[in-house]
């Protein structure tokens, strides 16, 4: 190859790889300290190429790598290393592998039907895929391992699991005249029905179209209500324990909540759809802080559904109509962060 070649490719590769450094976007805003920051968006392989890999694809002709169209679920490892997130609209699986900078993919031929719901179990990913009725277990590099049959339910939806009491839960998001709107708890192992929390209404412990649910910090699960425009906490036995947020459009209340997530310190992070932000919850119900909202710039969101949080206090949130996933961490936060601010009362 001439010299003169030579030089121009690698003056292109080296500008491929130069990077301006964006302004940063956080919550809340100066002058008060700095909470939550938005850190990077993911929609596929592409942004876990380096620029001269990039460059090079560029310049063969290579096709871009398929990239995210509707995300809903989302789940990571504890350590960060391993994001699943699920494609409603391509009906496929996305598995982030940041430890190999790699994106695999779970085809929908793998699925049979649309995926919704998603956890791990370790670092094998759990898919609940409503039309078979089914929960799929896949390993790291996507092949099918196990599943488990869903018939008590309705439409299943979200998905958790606590490993430890052998304990797989499930979402019946139900139909508007269906009798389902409960939260199915299987076996891990045997995959064998073994209780059913709530019922259709609006009282305590009990749902309508339930949607995401997640474990509580302490126990017991967290559920999504989402018709009902709440999340309620249940214990191991099913019973009410506490409800997060009303309808309405004040700061603490919700429209359409959907995922949810705790962080190290058992703060409850929930996404509400409607409005396109998320809202942190200490674990007794006061609410601490939100962020995200409508919009399609770094950190904002349009129509978010799932939500993740590894142990590191990252943050990945689905952004469905944005075609993304966007990613956050918790900064300059300690447990004592968690407690509401006092409340002044004027002497008479």
């Amino acid at each position: 190859m001439p010299r003169g070649v030579v030089l121009v490719l690698f003056s292109i590769v080296s500008s491929a790889c130069v990077t301006t450094k964006a302004a940063v976007v956080a919550w809340p805003s100066a002058p008060a300290t700095e909470r939550i920051r938005h850190v990077r968006s993911l929609t596929g392989q592409a942004d876990l190429e380096t620029g001269f890999a990039r460059f090079w694809r560029t310049l063969s002709g290579a096709e871009a790598p398929v990239h995210l169209y509707h995300p809903v679920g989302v789940a990571v490892t504890a350590d960060g290393a391993l994001l699943a997130v699920t494609d409603q609209a391509l009906g496929q699986v996305f598995l982030f592998d940041f430890a190999k900078d790699q994106v695999r993919t779970v085809p929908k031929e793998a699925l049979g039907g649309a995926p919704v719901g998603v956890t791990f179990e370790g670092e094998l990913a759990w898919v609940v895929v409503p039309n078979r009725k089914v929960a799929l277990q896949f390993s790291r590099q996507g092949e099918p391992l196990r599943s488990i049959t869903l018939e008590d339910c309705d439409r299943p939806v979200g998905i958790a699991l606590d490993a430890s009491n052998d304990r797989l839960y499930v979402t019946d998001g139900s139909s508007p005249q269906g009798t389902g709107h409960v939260v199915h708890v299987h076996s891990l192992q045997s995959g064998e029905h073994v209780a059913t929390l709530g019922r259709r209404g609006e009282g305590q412990g009990e749902f309508f179209f339930p949607t995401f649910v997640s474990l509580a910090p302490g126990g017991g699960v967290l559920v999504a209500d989402t018709m009902n425009a709440r999340v309620q906490q249940l214990d191991d036995e099913g019973a009410f324990v506490r409800q997060f947020g009303e309808r309405g459009d004040q700061f603490g209340q919700f429209d359409k909540p959907k995922g949810i997530a705790t962080d190290s310190f058992g703060n409850v992070y929930v996404v509400d759809s409607f409005f396109s932000v998320v809202q942190i919850f200490n674990r007794e119900g006061n609410l601490l802080l939100f962020f995200g909202g409508r919009g399609d710039s770094p950190g904002f969101l349009s129509n978010p559904a799932g939500i993740a949080i590894d142990a590191h206090n990252r943050i990945y949130v689905t952004n469905a109509l944005n075609f993304r996933v966007d990613v956050y961490e918790l900064v300059n936060t300690t447990a004592a962060d968690s407690a509401p601010p006092p409340v002044t009362v004027s002497g008479g």
